[in-house]
C-alpha cells in the first residue's frame, strides 16, 4: 500500500516561502478550498484504530483511506492510503452510510501547493492557524525544510485533527472535533493570505507578478 509521509511547521512566513521557492525552481500548482468530511461509525472503532476515512471536497472529490503503517520513520509522520477520485460526492456519502458510517466531524483548509523535487509543499490555512505541509521521503523532507529555512522545533507529526484539539483544551474551548471557517471570515483570509497574482513566476517580461506577490504579503 503506497505511503503517505509528511511533517508539519507552524507558524510559517509564508511571503518568504515563497520568495524562497521561486528561488529553488520550485513550481507552483494550484490553490483550493477544501471541505473534508470524515466518517466512521457510531462506536467510532475507526479512530480508535487510527484510521482515516475522508472524503474531501475541492475542484475534484476524493474518497481517501489512511491507516497506521506496519513500520513507523522516526520524525515524520506515516500512513498508508488508499485514495480515488470520486465523481458524484454526494452518491458515495450515500453509500458510506448506508454501510453504518457517519459523519464524525468537518473540517475546511485552504491550501496553496507547489512541486519542489520530488516533493510537496502545501501552505495551509486553517481556521486555527498556519502551517507548511512538505510531503515525500523521510530525508528529502529534512532536506527540504532546511533549504528552506523551516526551524526544526516548529515542526509536528502530529494530523490537524489532534492540533486542534490540542488547541481547544488548552484554550478551553467548544469540545467539537470540527473546524470550519466563519463564511465572512473565509473571504477576509482569502484575499489576505491568497490575494496575490498566482501563478506566481519569475519568467521573462513576468518579474512584476513575483514583485506583486512579495509586495501583497
Amino acid at each position: 500500500m503506497p505511503l503517505e509521509i509528511e511533517l508539519k511547521f507552524s507558524n510559517p512566513d509564508f511571503a518568504a516561502l515563497r520568495r524562497r521557492l521561486l528561488e529553488l525552481g520550485a513550481a507552483p500548482l494550484d490553490r483550493v478550498f477544501e471541505r473534508n468530511l470524515v466518517f466512521d461509525d457510531e462506536a467510532r472503532s475507526l479512530k480508535s484504530a487510527s484510521i482515516l476515512l475522508r472524503l474531501r471536497t475541492e475542484r475534484k472529490s476524493l474518497l481517501t483511506l489512511k491507516r497506521p503503517p506496519v513500520r513507523e520513520q522516526e520524525g515524520v509522520k506515516v500512513f498508508e492510503e488508499i485514495e480515488t477520485e470520486v465523481a458524484d460526492p454526494s452518491a458515495m456519502q450515500g453509500v458510506l452510510e448506508a454501510l453504518g458510517y457517519r459523519e464524525a466531524f468537518v473540517y475546511e483548509k485552504l491550501r496553496e501547493t507547489w512541486r519542489f523535487g520530488e516533493r510537496s509543499v502545501c501552505l495551509d490555512v486553517l481556521p486555527f492557524g498556519r502551517f507548511v505541509e512538505i510531503e515525500g521521503e523521510r530525508e528529502a523532507i529534512f532536506e527540504a525544510a532546511r533549504a528552506l529555512g523551516l526551524p526544526p522545533e516548529a515542526s509536528s507529526t502530529k494530523t490537524y485533527h489532534a492540533l486542534n484539539q490540542e488547541r481547544r483544551a488548552r484554550e478551553g474551548g467548544d469540545p467539537s472535533e470540527s473546524f470550519v471557517f466563519d463564511p465572512e471570515e473565509r473571504a477576509r483570509i482569502e484575499a489576505r493570505e491568497f490575494g496575490d497574482p498566482w501563478p506566481p513566476s519569475t519568467a521573462p517580461g513576468n518579474d512584476t507578478i513575483l514583485e506583486k506577490t512579495v509586495r501583497n504579503q
